[in-house]
């Protein structure tokens, strides 16, 4: 059984990459409505295979791309290779940073898959601390409804061109965490042998009450949640949860 993305990094753009352009988008839109300050730098906490972070690059941001599998950053060097952008291998509840920067997000609920809130709360600090003044914090979660309703004791299949994953899934009675069981056949043969790899990782659910709570701990002033990329607002449950969060100016926000 493998761990750190080793089964998963080669589908996870296959699997998810029709979100990424949006997600750019609501990135650069939300760094337009919601900063304080100008925005030349941005770090990607969990950047993955890096196809956002090369998005951003390419609208015009001086990037750093952070992720602890060294088999996502493979993937994002080549996503990245000759733009502004720098990759680092650290965990994102420690890393460190050689200056500021003016954003902070974290895309495809990395925060998930943090466990206890001291090491959120670990994160939020970090974020505050190498954030400039006026500067953006934005992350997504998944809510406790997607791991009920989605994900659930389910199982989905990804069939491409010459693999299969078998995604299974197993979530606790009171649905605060679920284990995703990835099993990857790869490499097939005409004679019907191929290849086999299985992950295993766990997503925790994480109450927006908790999160604010932790987040102004660290400093930030909450400025919007929202439930889609479009910025919409339900008023019933929804899959997802999306949150900006500002680091004040002196003095406050102006």
């Amino acid at each position: 059984m493998e761990s750190g993305y080793s089964v998963i990094a080669p589908l996870y753009d296959r699997i998810n990459g029709d979100l990424y352009r949006p997600y750019a988008d609501f990135l650069q839109e939300a760094i337009r409505q919601y900063s304080r300050t100008e925005v030349r730098d941005v770090l990607d906490l969990g950047c993955g295979t890096g196809k956002i972070t090369a998005m951003m690059a390419d609208a015009g941001y001086s990037m750093i791309g952070l992720d602890s599998s060294p088999d996502m950053l493979n993937l994002a060097r080549e996503a990245n290779e000759g733009k502004n952008t720098l990759l680092l291998q650290q965990d994102m509840r420690s890393f460190e940073l050689y200056g500021t920067v003016q954003t902070i997000y974290s895309s495809f609920d990395c925060l998930n898959y943090i466990r206890q809130d001291k090491e959120l709360l670990d994160i939020f600090r970090l974020a505050y601390n190498y954030l400039d003044p006026g500067g953006l914090f934005l992350f997504d979660v998944n809510t406790s409804y997607r791991m009920r309703e989605v994900y659930g004791n389910n199982t989905f299949v990804y069939e491409f061109d010459d693999e299969i994953l078998y995604w299974r899934n197993e979530v606790d009675s009171f649905y605060r965490y679920c284990w995703f069981i990835l099993d990857r056949y790869y490499d097939m043969k005409p004679d019907g042998s191929c290849r086999y790899g299985r992950e295993v990782q766990m997503e925790y659910v994480h109450s927006r009450k908790k999160l604010r709570m932790l987040a102004e701990k660290a400093g930030f002033l909450p400025q919007a949640i929202y439930n889609g990329m479009d910025f919409t607002v339900k008023n019933g449950e929804s899959e997802k949860e999306y949150y900006i969060f500002m680091k004040p100016k002196a003095g406050g926000i102006e």
